[in-house]
């Protein structure tokens, strides 16, 4: 054995340990690659040798000579997309955990490019991962033969041997339209990927099959592509479209449109609902947190890996793998705006309003100039009338002459009634005082282009000796807006073709301030009559209808009466002599905007109508300082609903984020 040691400082080399073990180098490769065939004496020799000289041998070396790097290549259309790189890291990670290092070639969207970097990277590394390559198929399945082993990542090719795992994008893009289905959108615009991507061919099957499945839906496609300024790009194209909602290719391109809809004065999801691709973790993040459908990236990228190392060794890449990705809904899609425009247009009466559509007469107000002083004269809606043209209040009926369609009627202000005929006097019962006060509208304005159906009022409510009590900002909202479509258990659409696919919706609501003081507002139950706690918004509807009572508490009038139940709805089958509504069968659901909402005060066996109990048990109070704000919203559906039908429209309108914030009043309590 040599004595010799290599020159200080120089790094050993496979030569230094055969001279010091005095044998070849030939024969140090084989004791340090473990085969069995060198004599143990002289393997003892190398073994001392390397220890001695702290001999490190050379992977890239070793496994050249053995015809392997431990590298694979991964093979990726745009490195910038957090797609590809949470891909990326799920074959890296899962690849390391064998032994395997990656290498990286970003081909920048460029499919004329993709074919020589895979070639190149294949002659420095053991396999391939070839991410959502745009190649045609044919020079593509030319290329895999050249390239094995090989793993196919977001690319299918039928009878092929090369193993793959993708996204069902298809199922993605079918989960995307029925969501935007249930929430009443019904025309889409697609912004398409890049034209080569497999993933966009796949959502356009998925199209297909959700126009099919939802015969509603209209989807317009423009072309875009995969990155952040596709998105942005793709603006006016979007915007000259006649949508309410679009899906975008991927995230990228979903957030490069709402940065240039948020420059455009374009409100997400305001005005556009927008749902993005791949749940990128920017997509929680984002203002709005964007709606989108989540792929398992990660384990795409590592079930990529365990078919591609299984390859390798020798063995079948198995059968290709299918991932189903999920929709998840965040704050960027909401329930559209409206379907149609409402406008506001005078009356033939003096100072009378008319909520129009197109040449349909919606909504009628009126400002209660003509109505006598026992009848507390105030603003009042009537007729509201349904889509279909059933009329839905009632205005002076038989059996109370004070109750005027749609109005804001309270029996007690500090002793005035601003509700009209009799008041409860304890120890007498209903007797008819000269207290009656007036509602006087002082201000109007109309809404813009913007919401046309948008109609704000000051009134002013003046007591028996002229004294101005309260001051009210009163807001009325009138539109049309989509519904739901009805899903069978399995989430099919279960909709037939005559089930009404929009509906009306009217919101007034109201903030009530001291004029001079403070004011309290008080009812028959406060004054003594047990269960008459009325005063608020009040809907009068038609007495003439066979009528049920729905609520999110429970079905019947004993049931939603004093309750603060999310939503009650009134059934009505008009009866067949009913001239005006022919027996049309309609829906009236109610709701109360906030988060707090007052009593309800509903009848149905005595007489029909619905309203807000203001001071349900005990005394409100109103100053200067400490407004009141209350409100009532209404839909007005074409059909029977039934209570699971109702409460889907509910949740709809929660869903809904797209109003400003002088529609959305938070109502107070009783005090």
């Amino acid at each position: 054995m040599s004595n010799r040691l290599p020159t200080a400082g120089a790094t050993p080399t496979i030569s230094d340990v055969a001279r010091w073990a005095e044998v070849s180098k030939a024969t140090v490769s084989r004791v340090l690659n473990g085969k069995a065939t060198v004599d143990a004496e002289i393997a003892g020799r190398v073994v001392a040798a390397v220890d001695a000289l702290g001999y490190q041998p050379s992977m890239l070396a070793r496994n050249l000579s053995l015809g392997r790097t431990n590298t694979v290549g991964v093979v990726v259309p745009d490195l910038e997309n957090p797609m590809f790189q949470e891909i990326l890291r799920g074959v890296t990670r899962a690849a390391a955990a064998d032994g395997y290092r990656v290498l990286v070639t970003d081909t920048e969207e460029d499919p004329s490019d993709e074919a020589a970097a895979a070639r190149e990277a294949r002659r420095r590394c053991d396999a391939i991962v070839l991410c959502s390559p745009r190649l045609a198929e044919p020079e593509l399945r030319a290329l895999l033969a050249e390239l094995h082993p090989v793993v196919l990542v977001n690319r299918e090719l039928a009878d092929s041997p090369v193993p793959s795992v993708s996204i069902d994008y298809a199922s993605g893009m079918e989960q995307v339209l029925a969501e935007l289905s249930a929430l009443g959108h019904r025309r889409v615009v697609y912004l398409a990927g890049p034209a080569a991507s497999q993933g966009d061919r796949l959502r356009r099957v998925g199209i297909t099959r959700a126009i099919s499945a939802h015969r509603e839906l209209t989807v317009d496609v423009v072309a875009a592509g995969s990155a952040l300024v596709d998105g942005a790009a793709a603006v006016d194209a979007v915007l000259a479209l006649d949508a309410t909602a679009v899906v975008a290719f991927n995230d990228l391109v979903a957030l490069g449109l709402v940065s240039a809809l948020r420059q455009a004065g374009v409100s997400v999801p305001a005005d556009l609902s927008l749902v993005g691709f791949d749940d990128i973790p920017f997509a929680a993040f984002a203002v709005p947190a964007l709606s989108t459908v989540s792929v398992p990236r990660r384990e795409l990228g590592a079930e990529a890996w365990t078919r591609l190392r299984d390859t390798i060794g020798g063995a079948a890449g198995g059968h290709p793998l299918v991932f189903r990705p999920r929709f998840v809904a965040r704050e960027s899609t909401a329930v559209p705006r409206s379907v149609g425009e409402v406008a506001w247009v005078a009356a033939e009466e003096p100072n009378g309003l008319v909520a129009r559509l197109g040449a349909r007469e919606l909504l009628v107000l009126h400002d209660g100039g003509g109505l006598a002083r026992e009848d507390a004269p105030r603003p009042f809606a009537h007729p509201v009338t349904s889509l279909a043209g059933t009329v839905v209040t009632e205005s002076a009926p038989d059996d109370h002459l004070h109750h005027f369609g749609l109005s804001m009627a309270v029996a007690d202000v500090d002793g005035v009634s601003y509700w009209g005929g009799r008041t409860y006097v304890a120890g007498q019962g209903s007797t008819m005082l000269d207290n009656h006060g007036v509602q006087r509208v002082v201000e109007v304005e109309v809404g813009t282009q913007q919401d046309q159906g948008t109609l704000r009022q000051a009134v002013d409510w003046i007591g028996r000796d002229g004294t101005t009590q309260l001051r009210e900002s009163r807001l009325t909202v009138v539109e049309e807006v989509a519904l739901p479509t009805p899903t069978t258990d399995d989430g099919a659409d279960g909709a037939d073709d005559t089930a009404p696919r929009s509906a009306l919706r009217v919101l007034v609501s109201s903030t009530l301030s001291g004029a001079d003081g403070v004011v309290t507002i008080g009812s028959p139950a406060t004054n003594g009559r047990e269960g008459a706690g009325y005063g608020g918004w009040f809907w009068r509807l038609p007495a003439g209808a066979r009528r049920s009572v729905l609520s999110a508490d429970g079905p019947g009038e004993a049931t939603a009466h004093g309750s603060r139940a999310a939503w009650v709805a009134f059934v009505l089958d008009a009866a067949a002599d009913d001239a005006d509504t022919s027996g049309r069968p309609v829906t009236v659901l109610f709701r109360q905007p906030g988060e707090q909402p007052f009593p309800w005060f509903l009848r149905a066996a005595e007489y029909p109508g619905v309203g807000v109990s203001l001071a349900a048990a005990t005394r409100t109070t109103i100053t200067a300082e400490t407004p009141l704000t209350t409100g009532l919203e209404a839909v007005v559906v074409d059909a029977a609903l039934d209570a699971g039908q109702a409460a889907a429209i509910h949740r709809a309108l929660l869903a809904a984020e797209d109003q400003p914030a002088t529609q959305r009043p938070t109502t107070g309590s009783d005090t």
